[in-house]
């Protein structure tokens, strides 16, 4: 990648249907924040370059951050969130993808700060499923019990751990095929968030399902979840 291929790169960006302000990209080729800005929508489906996401995300992989700004640590987290998912679509970078989100998740943690869009939970949860796919299901289980334990008494409401913990597990519950232990750790998952009034109903619904198809249930309780960008969180 070079200052050529970024400018082709971008005027692709530029002229699509996302159509992006130029100004998140003023800084040019030699700005790690541009380079990832680029990434994340040449990632998207619609423009079908993730190779060319992949090679720009990889060049932030050791740009520093200024230490003191939570924007500049989320934005580099984000990116290497997002390098980690898309690695994690070919099982030859299974191994990729997990160092990247290892990093991502040491980055994020390595402060106080509550993110503006980055939620460690989340985080986690990616490592789980990469090591999942991997084929280290009990490794990401014990993981995500670690988690739940370390963060299950802390005296806050909304907490990522938990609520992307106990989704993990239900994840997990479900592939083998125990519908009525996906539904519980997914009880348990919203219990971790809050849960607007005009929710209530349709997860009502969700969890109500009686038939076996637990992979619907657990997407139509998703569709009836808050989004997560959209709700509060504490930690």
């Amino acid at each position: 990648m070079n200052h050529n291929d970024f400018h082709k790169l971008l005027h692709l960006v530029l002229d699509s249907k996302a159509n992006p302000p130029l100004t998140l990209f003023a800084k040019g080729f030699d700005d790690w924040h541009s380079r990832a800005r680029l990434a994340h929508f040449l990632a998207m489906e619609d423009l079908d370059k993730k190779a060319d996401a992949i090679e720009l995300f990889k060049t932030i992989v050791e740009q520093d951050v200024d230490e003191e700004s939570a924007e500049d640590i989320e934005e580099k987290v984000f990116a290497l969130q997002r390098l980690s998912v898309l690695e994690r679509e070919n099982e030859e970078t299974y191994n990729d993808a997990l160092r990247h989100i290892d990093l991502a998740i040491e980055l994020a943690e390595s402060t106080d700060y509550l993110y503006k869009y980055i939620l460690r939970g989340e985080l986690w949860a990616d490592r789980w499923l990469t090591l999942h796919k991997q084929g280290n299901t009990s490794a990401a289980e014990a993981e995500a019990d670690e988690r739940i334990t370390a963060y299950k008494d802390i005296p806050i409401e909304h907490n990522s751990y938990l609520y992307y913990g106990y989704r993990f597990k239900a994840q997990i519950a479900a592939s083998r095929g125990t519908i009525l232990i996906a539904k519980d750790f997914m009880h348990m998952a919203l219990s971790a968030i809050e849960i607007p009034e005009t929710y209530k109903e349709d997860l009502e619904v969700a969890f109500s399902a009686t038939h076996d198809n637990i992979s619907w249930i657990l997407n139509e309780i998703d569709r009836a979840t808050p989004s997560p960008d959209k709700i509060h969180w504490d930690i």
